[in-house]
């Protein structure tokens, strides 16, 4: 795509000169210049932010997990078999469904994942009878694609949120890029947890709201309504966005509208409450988790703890740079910036107030806030990418090892030798922690894989998987990659080694291709780049 760079950042230039001026026809600013302007603008953030969903989306899909180990992703698929099978809620009871008013057993989790899952889980079970396969492990593989598709979207609105912040749009690339292989989020796009889906509608709401038209307004209220219904941590994205639309003097309606959705989306989860315990404030979840005490050792341990479900700043390194970031686009977009801090906030405070002893791999509770964060490394300049490039690599490195087993398997080994959980919390030993030991768990994963008969495997597998995370010896013998499994259909696996490596070349050559095509903007001050922006919209 040819781009007039020159005139481009002629305008840039002018517009940010003239600030918030109408575009006048008497010599100040040409019209139609602008207006190329916009429109080359445009095409190219939508030419990259659907290049980057397409190339991460591609390779995430090669490495695609050929089962969910856990309660918590078991229980939402099993939620979304039900819909498809029985059009209800209710769950077995071997997945921690918890008994409700009519006897029947329900998950203690959140609604809107499994609904949006239904379609792949259908496909699922179609599969599974069409080839023979155990139904939950055909389900759960086809519902960790929804998990790979919102986080190839997250990364491309990374992106979008960087540039509406101010980024170039090369800066934009590489800050997608590096949220979506330098981060926890390479880990948990391959999960079935709730925060992929939650970390998806809060930076689009963010991104909406940042927007100028009546329709981005409205869409950011909706999406921190479902944000709510996705997890209920997400309610802390509706009264930002209020308190936003306030100093910006939007309309009553607007300001109210991101308080009046979740608060909807709050009065259907009271009525999914009555619907499985017949109580609305029965939620199926212990409160007696939510406590003060220990709070100061969660809130620090999610930053820096190495430990299982800690350590911001160990299993994401690049975001270390969003500081520098931030720096930046105070200096012109201070509310704006405001407003990813107070997400980052919002859910690391109400997060240290939450008990939780799952088998996590980094900050889990964190993933929300991470693309507002990354998309703040977009802004620290040309200066910065070597080391924002650096610490992706290094990022990557420590959360690659989970693309080819499971990242319990660490754990587990933990706990089956009787060394204690309590060595690789959040506190426990530094050595202990899991990123320290992920390569040399994959390793021997891997071996077991190889030393046994996977069609004996498959077909010894029950259509449901243990009943508890640390019960699962034919997972853990399973290498975490969908194409080990195929001889258990007939198909060798060298078939899906060439698939998937074909599926990560065309990822690589789709990310090359339209970073070849990107416009070499000239650095201009973050203040001049984002009124710019804010006008060529």
């Amino acid at each position: 795509m040819a781009v007039d760079i020159k005139g481009f950042n002629s305008d840039l230039d002018s517009i940010a000169k003239y600030e918030d001026k109408s575009v006048t026809d008497q010599g100040v600013i040409q019209p139609q210049r602008v207006q190329d302007s916009r429109d080359s603008y445009q095409n190219t953030s939508f030419k990259m932010a659907i290049a980057l969903c397409i190339g991460v989306g591609l390779i995430y899909l090669a490495f695609l997990k050929p089962g969910i180990w856990g309660i918590d992703g078991n229980d939402m698929v099993s939620v979304a078999k039900s819909l498809v099978t029985e059009q209800n809620f209710t769950v077995p009871p071997e997945y921690g469904g918890v008994t409700g008013h009519t006897g029947q057993h329900y998950s203690r989790r959140y609604p809107l994942l499994p609904i949006l899952a239904t379609p792949f889980v259908a496909v699922g079970l179609a599969l599974s009878h069409w080839f023979n396969l155990p139904e939950h492990f055909a389900a759960a593989t086809c519902a960790l694609v929804l998990s790979i598709l919102l986080t190839a979207a997250t990364t491309a609105l990374v992106a979008l949120l960087a540039l509406r912040l101010g980024s170039t749009s090369q800066g934009a690339y590489i800050a997608a890029l590096s949220f979506a292989f330098g981060t926890i989020a390479l880990v948990y796009g391959h999960t079935f947890f709730a925060e992929p889906l939650l970390a998806f509608l809060t930076v689009a709401s963010i991104y909406l709201a940042l927007g100028r038209t009546r329709q981005e307004l409205a869409g950011a209220s909706i999406l921190a309504g479902l944000a709510a219904i996705a997890k209920p941590t997400g309610i802390v994205v509706g009264p930002i966005l209020s308190l936003y639309f306030l100093a910006k003097r939007r309309p009553l309606r607007l300001i109210l509208g991101p308080i009046l959705a979740p608060t909807v989306a709050a009065l259907l989860y009271l009525f999914y409450n009555y619907i499985r315990f017949g109580n609305v404030l029965t939620t199926g979840q212990p409160l007696s988790n939510f406590t003060t005490s220990g709070a100061l050792e969660r809130f620090l341990g999610l930053l820096f703890s190495p430990g299982v479900g800690g350590g911001l700043i160990w299993y994401c390194p690049p975001v270390l740079l969003a500081i520098i970031g931030l720096r930046q686009a105070l200096k012109s977009r201070t509310l704006e910036a405001l407003v990813i801090v107070g997400v980052f906030l919002g859910y690391l405070l109400l997060h240290s107030f939450w008990l939780c002893c799952g088998w996590d791999w980094g900050p889990r509770f964190l993933v929300p806030a991470l693309p507002g964060l990354m998309a703040l490394t977009g802004l620290v300049g040309k200066s910065w990418w070597k080391w924002l490039i650096a610490l992706t690599i290094v990022g990557f490195l420590i959360n690659a090892p989970t693309l080819v087993s499971f990242y319990q398997r660490y754990y587990f080994e933990v706990v089956t030798a009787g060394d204690g959980q309590h060595n690789i919390w959040f506190w426990g030993n530094f050595t202990d922690a899991p990123l320290f030991h992920a390569w040399g768990a994959a390793y021997r994963q891997v071996n077991d894989a190889l030393a046994v008969d996977i069609r004996d495997l498959v077909r010894e597998a029950s259509a449901s998987t243990a009943s508890s995370e640390e019960a699962m010896p034919e997972l853990l013998r399973i290498v975490a990659v969908w194409w080990w499994v195929l001889p258990a259909v007939g198909i060798p696996m060298w078939v899906g080694v060439i698939v998937s490596a074909l599926l990560v070349s065309a990822g690589v050559w789709v990310l090359r291709k339209i970073w070849r095509h990107l416009p070499v903007e000239r650095e201009l001050s973050c203040e001049r780049v984002a009124k710019s922006r804010i006008l060529l919209k």
